[in-house]
């Protein structure tokens, strides 16, 4: 079984959390989080490194917020309204 992992944001510092992990086949997103330091592109993860076709719904199997602070959860409106992704996202309550 392989297991291989895509950095979008956050590898180097604090701000932009996300990667996507692949298993088995299977796409998982951890965490669509927010640069709070930057208004500019630099705000967001590099979702261009996900898929060349730009259709995340077939890229990403789901997504999983692991806590609700900003800088893990900040892009989700972004990722979901804008890069029009609508698959499932999971997270606790608190």
């Amino acid at each position: 079984m392989a297991i291989e992992c895509l950095v979008l944001g956050a590898g180097q510092e604090v701000g932009k959390s996300c990667a996507v992990v692949t298993i088995n086949g299977k796409r998982i997103m951890f965490d669509c989080g927010m640069h709070m330091g930057y208004l500019d592109h630099r705000r967001f993860p590099d979702f261009s490194l996900i898929s060349k076709s730009a259709d995340f719904n077939t890229a990403i199997d789901c997504i999983v917020i692991t806590h609700f602070h900003l800088d893990h959860v900040g892009a989700l409106p972004y990722f979901t309204e804008v890069c029009g992704y609508s698959g499932p996202i999971y997270m606790t309550v608190m």
